[in-house]
């Protein structure tokens, strides 16, 4: 007998790729209480910037745009459907963060995954020391290469200056 208000799509994994605060396992764990197997991956073709407003930390926020000579590193979680609903309303999709399709590099397997990103973004909005903290403690906790805090710490730098004369 099924119990009344099941749905199986709802316990369906989803695999999502994590790539700002989402990495620390403490904290998609308030959001999706169901993320397991967190793998190390990369993301081939974006680069990290900081180019969102986050109102829950006051600053910038990570986001993914488009460059072919870059990759970004972060997590797949194996979420629930159902929790990757939460998720969605923490992120504000469909009005601000969208889904989107992507292959990340996990060792030599090549996993298609959901994320968020706000596209066609520009500018720097300076992410808070809390939000830093929280992702570096992620990358720490789950054993992302060093390149992954270079190029988080490299993102949370304001672009330089350029004066023409």
């Amino acid at each position: 007998m099924t119990p009344p208000g099941y749905h199986p799509r709802d316990v369906e994994a989803v695999r999502y790729f994590a790539y700002g605060s989402n990495i620390e396992p403490g904290f998609i764990h308030e959001r999706c209480p169901s993320a397991t197997n967190p793998v190390v991956g990369r993301l081939d073709g974006f680069r990290l910037e900081f180019n969102v407003y986050s109102d829950v930390w006051g600053g910038g926020a990570a986001n993914l745009e488009l460059d072919p000579d870059a990759h970004v590193w972060g997590v797949v979680w194996e979420v629930d459907r159902g929790d990757l609903a939460g998720l969605d309303t923490f992120q504000g999709h469909p009005t601000y963060y969208r889904h989107e399709d992507v292959v990340v590099v996990c060792g030599e397997e090549l996993v298609t995954c959901t994320t968020f990103r706000v596209a066609h973004l520009t500018g720097f909005v300076r992410p808070t020391d809390d939000y830093l903290e929280r992702v570096r403690s992620g990358m720490a906790q789950l054993g992302l290469p060093e390149e992954a805090l270079e190029i988080l710490e490299r993102a949370a730098r304001p672009p330089t200056p350029r004066i023409s004369t």
